[in-house]
């Protein structure tokens, strides 16, 4: 199937759609064709975004080359659809994607003129088509992260507390650091429940467990 997708692609001009992602909405462009676009970041965004794409002339699905930057948890929704729907869609890192503007001679910054220069990396680059990370996994990493500030947070508090003069200060910080404790135990709790539902993830857990102890 992949080498049928590869064919078709190649046999065939291709339109480079670079999209810029942000919290509210996508900037899109479409290379060669000139031409600019904004829906707003959500269900029906995505919706009037493939319509759009659909309506190229004489323009399969197959022809199409998405490009966006990893914007964080901002693009994973946008990327995870498209892919489903059968969308080539590459994520490419954003130092690249800077350092490759910097080469282009690119040095304003818009939302509009990222998706276009998005667009025209693609087709510089052909970047890989990057399929979404497993959403267990993604979930995962979500609650390993917030664990780590909290972790994070604790050790500011407990190093304020050595040098708190005042019983008040002192009583404060105690309850946060209490607080804190709970809610670390809370989040390793839920990443031990986590993992125990995925068997492939408990499978390499206990892989990367033995390796660590030998």
């Amino acid at each position: 199937m992949q080498g049928k997708v590869s064919s078709e692609r190649t046999a065939m001009a291709t339109v480079y759609v670079g999209i810029d992602v942000c919290k509210e909405w996508l900037d899109i462009h479409l290379h060669p064709l000139g031409r600019s676009f904004r829906v707003t970041n959500d269900t029906a965004g995505l919706r009037r975004l493939k319509r759009e794409l659909d309506a190229l002339d004489q323009m399969p699905r197959s022809a199409l080359h998405i490009v966006m930057e990893a914007t964080g948890k901002w693009h994973r929704a946008v990327q995870r659809s498209l892919h489903a729907d059968g969308f080539y869609v590459s994520v490419v890192d954003p130092l690249r994607a800077r350092l490759f503007a910097k080469a282009c001679g690119f040095l304003a910054k818009t939302d509009r003129l990222d998706a276009r220069l998005l667009a025209i990396m693609g087709e510089a680059l052909k970047p890989a088509q990057t399929p979404p990370q497993d959403q267990a996994l993604e979930a995962l990493q979500e609650l390993v992260n917030a664990r780590s500030a909290a972790n994070g947070e604790r050790t500011a508090l407990s190093n304020r507390m050595k040098t708190a003069v005042t019983a008040f200060l002192r009583k404060e910080l105690t309850r946060r650091l209490a607080a804190l404790d709970t809610h670390i135990a809370r989040l390793d709790a839920e990443i031990e429940r986590s993992i125990g539902a995925e068997p492939e993830m408990r499978r390499r857990l206990d892989i990367l467990i033995s390796i660590l102890v030998k």
